[in-house]
């Protein structure tokens, strides 16, 4: 994929040609924005763009042809160092060398490059980077040798110590518009209009979430019981709120852990990390469906939807519901992948959600 199919970030693209242009390309760059806004699709294009034997020009980009290009794509670039996190954090070992650890990524930094005018390194995921690892990375960007060039990705400038931001040139990467993500998605995986809408609207303007959704069979079969779920949510009394937490606690599970057993102790299942991941990616289908719903209210039967297929079934859902408590769900699944995120009880902020999200006394049945 070169620079110009990178889907809706023109501007970062741009920013990029132009140093290019000017030969004026910084030694440290620091690429942010959401996760799978193509962050890191850029990061790997411009690089190989750099290397490339025979890059074309206006616009810059990379022959995709020569040797430079084809061992980039392979990650097998003598001078391409990608540094990814050692489970949650990029520690100093994977920078510096340690006892008992393998030779640290920057340690080859007094070494001219072998294959290319750069030696390239490229830190994936900037903001798992803990206090010790990131200050050890503040020499090499203050006083690069004159072949290395940093380029490190983030989710966002506050992710990453003021003292690396400061020393880097930032390029912003925006969420992009969910008709250009249907648009690509309908090209790139040949999939009917209808899916890759509802794939792009599920994305949140990420194209790299929305390719991995199109990607995944299993994820359409686990979205329609999600959609089922959420439609029962509808027509259910607050008493069936504990009952339709446990339905979506098993409904969020990916297909290949259903019914898996093993864990003895089910209370800690529930509250454990990849529990609460899953229900925050259940989430997406959840904010969708209200969002058609608050669609229905507010401009009635005929209003465009994400989820075209089931309008009889959301204007039915819809007119269970006053408007205020509509745009109150809204509100309510925004604070709940908050509050998953700063690790909160599975099974105790499931059953709170139900019950805020099935229609109050006082609503047309």
């Amino acid at each position: 994929m070169p620079l110009s199919d990178i889907i809706g970030q023109d501007a970062a693209i741009a920013a990029l040609r132009t140093a290019v242009g000017r030969e004026a390309v910084p030694q440290s760059y620091l690429f942010v924005g959401p996760e799978g806004v193509g962050k890191s699709a850029t990061a790997l294009e411009f690089v190989k763009a750099l290397l490339c034997k025979q890059p074309r020009q206006d616009p810059f980009d990379a022959c995709g042809a020569c040797t430079n290009c084809a061992r980039i794509t392979e990650n097998q670039h003598p001078d391409l160092v990608r540094i990814l996190p050692d489970g949650e954090l990029t520690k100093i070992w994977q920078l510096w060398s340690r006892t008992g650890h393998p030779p640290g990524a920057l340690e080859t930094l007094p070494f001219r490059p072998i294959a290319g005018s750069k030696r390239v390194y490229l830190f994936e995921k900037a903001e798992t980077m803990n206090e010790e690892s990131a200050n050890s990375l503040l020499k090499a960007l203050e006083e690069p040798p004159p072949y290395v060039q940093f380029v490190l990705c983030a989710t966002a400038p506050t992710a990453v110590l003021p003292t690396v931001l400061s020393r880097c040139q930032m390029v912003r990467f925006r969420q992009v518009p969910t008709e250009i993500i249907a648009g690509a998605v309908e090209r790139y995986r040949d999939l009917p209009a209808s899916e890759a809408r509802i794939i792009a609207a599920y994305s949140q303007g990420a194209p790299g979430r929305a390719f991995r959704l199109a990607d995944a069979p299993e994820a359409r079969d686990q979205r329609e019981s999600l959609l089922a779920l959420a439609e029962r949510i509808a027509h259910s009394p607050g008493i069936a709120a504990f009952r339709l937490a446990e339905e979506l606690r098993i409904a969020a599970k990916p297909p290949a852990v259903k019914g898996k057993k093993g864990d003895k102790d089910d209370e800690a299942a529930e509250t454990d990390k990849s529990t609460r991941g899953d229900i925050t990616r259940a989430m997406d289908v959840f904010a969708a469906w209200h969002d058609d719903l608050l669609s229905v209210a507010l401009r009635g039967p005929n209003a465009p939807l994400v989820h075209e297929d089931r309008r009889a079934a959301l204007v039915g859902a819809a007119n269970r519901y006053r408007t205020e408590q509509l745009a109150e769900n809204v509100e309510t699944l925004f604070t709940f992948r908050r509050h998953l995120a700063r690790n909160a009880n599975a099974q105790l902020a499931t059953e709170v959600l139900m019950l805020k999200l099935v229609p109050r006394k006082g609503t047309a049945a």
